[in-house]
């Protein structure tokens, strides 16, 4: 493991912007140092910067391979993680580079972390001493093995992967560990279970594939949909409930419905009104098209095309809002009347944006927004709008 003094961390503070083929071509002029090991800490410190900005203003904290610190949490993920996991006695089973680890920590009395590779259990050891202090004990081996012989837990955090030999990562069941077979072992060491999935899996199968899923936890960061946590309660024998959450840098967006409630709500569609509403990232993974509707009291244009419309302004609608500027038909007479640059996006039409920009000869850009969609009477139509 790289030990960085203070010449080598200046070294890598001064080649923040570089590359590290830059740093390799830098190689014989400091022959002492394992430059591609210096490398390493840059593109990792690289990627904390805005991923892990705790991580990033530490000078001695260590990074592993660029593919362990892409497939780690951020930090605004891990904090959110700490206020459904806050108190007790835990075990994170597939610590990874520990940035979970580490916040639980603060909020728990104790917790274990566990992680099969040595090399990235070193460094996850390294980085938790500087922030947690010893609080965290440390396993490195299969932390499914490792929780066979603890008692006493509160709760288990885990975090499956894909399997090495699959090629998907649809269910559960594609992931090690599984955690559909080792369930009952779970329950019989703690009494919640926090999972940490893709955004790739069907949460509807999930749930029926663990069956006692007591909350859902949808977190997108700045409208871009990270994971969904999922919170197994042993002997829970209700309905799940469902929290979107759209972590942004001045107001965090909370939605809260459940699938029950969806399934038997209405919608009312009505024709393009004042204002276009499209709803955030977590919402729409979550699939609360009727529920935000509801809610919000806001018409669909169309049954497939979640986008909501009003001639009131919803000021506190979860996601984009737009002010209509004209509605236009897909065709050669309209081109004249369509902005030359737009953000354009489909929903629910019969082109993908890249065919669709191509047609309308349309450059990206701007602040003019065109939304490509099919109505309530299934007519196609262009809304021209801008940002509120």
């Amino acid at each position: 493991m790289l030990k960085l003094d203070s010449k080598i961390q200046e070294f890598i503070d001064r080649q923040i912007n570089s590359s590290a083929s830059d740093l390799m071509l830098q190689a014989s002029t400091y022959p002492d140092w394992d430059m591609k090991a210096i490398a390493q800490q840059l593109v990792g410190k690289q990627i904390a910067k805005k991923k892990l900005p705790t991580w990033f203003y530490n000078n001695k904290v260590l990074y592993p391979v660029r593919l362990s610190m892409e497939q780690c949490s951020s930090e605004k993920t891990a904090i959110y993680k700490t206020t459904i996991i806050n108190s007790g006695h835990g075990i994170d089973l597939t610590g990874g580079f520990g940035v979970d680890t580490h916040f639980l920590s603060k909020q728990s009395d104790s917790i274990i972390y566990c992680e099969k590779s040595q090399d990235l259990a070193a460094i996850a050891a390294h980085n938790l001493n500087i922030f947690s202090k010893n609080k965290c004990k440390v396993f490195v081996g299969d932390g499914v093995d490792y929780l066979t012989s603890l008692d006493n837990l509160d709760w288990i955090f885990i975090d499956p992967s894909r399997r090495k030999n699959s090629q998907r990562v649809f269910r559960l069941e594609d992931c090690e560990p599984n955690i559909i077979y080792f369930k009952k072992l779970f329950f019989e060491k703690a009494k919640y279970i926090l999972i940490k999935t893709s955004p790739l899996l069907d949460i509807n199968q999930t749930l029926r594939d663990l069956n006692i899923v007591k909350e859902v936890h949808v977190i997108a960061v700045n409208n871009d949909c990270k994971e969904v946590l999922y919170l197994l309660e042993r002997n829970f024998t209700g309905k799940p409930q469902i929290f979107c959450i759209n972590i942004k840098n001045e107001k965090n967006d909370l939605f809260q419905f459940s699938y029950l409630e969806e399934r038997v709500l209405e919608n009312t569609y009505t024709e393009v009104l004042s204002y276009i509403y499209e709803a955030n990232a977590s919402i729409m993974k979550a699939g609360a098209f009727k529920s935000i509707g509801n809610k919000y009291g806001v018409s669909k244009l169309h049954q497939h095309s979640h986008l909501y419309t009003s001639n009131e302004l919803i000021n506190d609608f979860p996601g984009r809002i737009f002010i209509v500027k004209k509605v236009l038909n897909p065709d050669k007479k309209s081109l004249a009347k369509l902005p030359k640059k737009a953000n354009l996006t489909c929903r629910n039409y019969p082109h993908k944006v890249d065919v669709l920009k191509k047609k309308l000869k349309l450059n990206d850009g701007g602040n003019e927004y065109i939304f490509a969609t099919t109505l309530k009477d299934e007519k196609l139509k262009l809304i021209v709008c801008e940002k509120v």
